[in-house]
Parts: C-alpha cells; structure tokens; sequence
C-alpha cells in the first residue's frame, strides 16, 4: 500500500489517499482496467477515522506518489 496525492477534475483541493498499490507503475495499471480505485484517506477526520474513498477514474488529472 501506497500513498498518493490524486488532483480531480472540478475539485480545487487534492486528495491524499492511501491505495492498495505498491508504486506509480502498479497505480496506472490498475487504473486502466478499472472504473473506480478504492482506497482510504491518509488523514484521520474528527472522529479518528481514516474514511474509505471511491474514486472514478475518469475524473483523475494527475497523480503524485508521495511515498
């Protein structure tokens, strides 16, 4: 698992969002067969939680790996 900075289409902020991905490589592979990459945020909310995210990934501009 992995942690990306995923840039989408009509959002102004980035998400930072763990995935089940070792690396950039594996990330553009699974995201050519897939509709929607399923993962979690990096970030806890106010409860403590680390969300679980569905993203389309038509909506996907650029991807940054930061780790």
């Amino acid at each position: 698992m992995a942690a990306f900075r995923i840039h989408l289409m009509g959002q102004n902020q980035p998400l930072d969002i763990d995935l089940p991905c070792r690396d950039l490589t594996e990330l553009m592979t699974d995201a050519s067969r897939a509709k929607f990459l399923i993962g979690h945020l990096t970030a806890a909310d106010e409860e403590g939680v680390c969300r679980g995210v569905m993203i389309a990934t038509c909506r996907i501009q650029c991807v940054v790996e930061v780790s």
